[in-house]
């Protein structure tokens, strides 16, 4: 979880918070040390780091159900995540629904147990979800407005929201198109693209990365990865751990005599380009 970023497109953080397991790695790139005088930004910023570490302990981990499309399973899987088709059994309060677009129709012999389950502690993650998968699965009244969706904006979310870590920035819609929005029936964020039914456990993101195939254009290549961002980052605050190779790469040092590729396998979702970011190779 990115705590600073920025850069062209977000795709830059100088301090982020990186989880593995039960253990935390915080990595700061920014410029606390060998300051020539003192500098008490430097200074209260690194007592904050220090002590956030100190404190820090694991939040409760869940693990992955999902029913939907199948692009939907794919990237899920493709961003490290290990999820188990939902067959319509018993789920426990240590499992997290994904509920992806087209999904609603499956679980509809189940809305009483979903209820229960939700009720007992469960949390439910919906995608792109219209009305009619909606009415299907949910057990509480949620209306949706089809509306064009471009850019939003909202306050920042408190660090015990299941949207932390989620900006207006992440939303943006290089390709405007009709999404359906939640209009109520939940707390919306921004013009309701993303929603949290309060006491019910379910977070609703109507702004799904495998419907913006980053391989057409330049521009859906920023939407799907910020898209990509949001739902890894609100599996991540619902307890849902990825698999990424960072650790592993630390204990395997680059080989100065080989081509460098390694990059390539389990860090991005697609190849990264020059174009990624223009101010940095051309100059902008």
């Amino acid at each position: 979880m990115p705590i600073l970023d920025g850069g062209y497109s977000l795709q830059y953080s100088p301090l982020m918070e990186f989880h593995e397991g039960r253990g935390m790695i915080l990595f700061c790139q920014l410029d606390v040390t060998g300051r020539t005088e003192s500098d008490p930004v430097a200074e209260t910023l690194t007592r904050n780091i220090l002590q956030h570490v100190s404190d820090w302990s694991p939040a409760p981990a869940r693990t992955a159900v999902y029913i939907g499309d199948a692009p939907g399973r794919r990237h899920l899987e493709s961003a490290g995540f290990v999820v188990t088709p939902f067959d319509g059994g018993k789920l426990s309060i240590n499992q997290v629904l994904i509920l992806g677009p087209g999904g609603g129709s499956g679980l509809a012999q189940s809305k009483a147990a979903i209820a229960d389950w939700l009720k007992a502690g469960g949390h439910l993650l919906a995608l792109g979800l219209d009305q009619e998968n909606a009415d299907a699965a949910l057990p509480i009244p949620v209306t949706f407005t089809n509306a064009e969706h471009i850019s939003t904006l909202f306050e920042p979310n408190g660090v015990n929201s299941l949207l932390k870590g989620v900006g207006p920035a992440d939303l943006l819609n290089r390709d405007p198109r009709e999404l359906a929005l939640v209009a109520s029936g939940a707390a919306t964020t921004g013009d309701g693209v993303l929603a949290t039914a309060k006491g019910a456990g379910i977070v609703f993101c109507q702004l799904v990365p495998w419907q913006f195939d980053p391989t057409m254009q330049t521009n859906l290549k920023r939407t799907h990865r910020r898209a990509s961002f949001v739902v890894t980052r609100l599996l991540a605050n619902l307890g849902v751990a990825s698999t990424t190779p960072v650790l592993a790469r630390f204990s395997t040092p680059v080989d100065a005599t080989k081509s460098e590729r390694r990059w390539l396998d389990g860090i991005y979702l697609e190849q990264p380009e020059e174009w990624d970011d223009p101010y940095r190779f051309f100059r902008w």
